[in-house]
Order: C-alpha cells, then structure tokens, then sequence
C-alpha cells in the first residue's frame, strides 16, 4: 500500500496495515467478479488504483449518473452519507463536479 492509505491509517488512529488489508480485500474482490463475467462484457468494469488520500468515493454509472461517498473522518459505511447524483444539467450541478474529480483521479491512475 502507498504512503496515503498509511496517512489515512493514522489520521484514522488505525493499526498500521488494518486499512490497507480492507482496500486490498476490497480490490481482490471487485477483480475477482470482473474477471468472472462474460468476456464480452468484462471492460465494462473498469478499474484503477492510485496513491493519494482518499476523499471520496465516486462511481460513475453512465454518463448521467454517479454515485458518491465522502469519506469523513471516523466515519464508515452506512455512517458516511451517499449520494445517487442525476445529471440535469450539461455543466451546471454536482454531477460535473463529480465527474471532473473522477477523470483527475482516473487520469493519474494505474490500471488492474
């Protein structure tokens, strides 16, 4: 794990390796279930990893809806809020903010 899931760990009064451990399950786990689709179907799961602290969590469904999970400090799962964001507007709303935070994120990625 990179130097941002350790700060996280701290700032999260975590045990060293505890969040680290709970991003690689979590990662196993998404490949596992693109790696057992279909082959024609598998690149619609696309996936990335990157080492800076983690502030949100963003999914992008199509390209009219996300969904977003901000990751507040001593908050976990059904604790942090999540929001299902509609696309109303071209670049007005939260739906491009979102959508830029992502492709900044994505861009600087590395795939698996």
């Amino acid at each position: 794990m990179g130097t941002a899931i350790r700060q996280r760990e701290t700032e999260e009064g975590m045990t060293p390796g505890h969040l680290g451990s709970l991003t690689t399950l979590n990662l196993q786990g998404i490949l596992r279930v693109r790696d057992r689709l279909p082959a024609e179907t598998r690149d619609r799961i696309e996936v990335a990893t990157y080492d800076q602290t983690i502030r949100v969590n963003i999914v992008l469904i199509d390209d009219a809806v996300c969904v977003a999970q901000p990751y507040l400090p001593h908050s976990r799962g059904v604790e942090a809020p999540t929001m299902v964001i509609k696309r109303r507007w071209p670049t007005a709303g939260l739906y491009p903010v979102f959508e830029r935070t992502f492709e900044e994120l994505w861009t600087g990625g590395q795939l698996r």
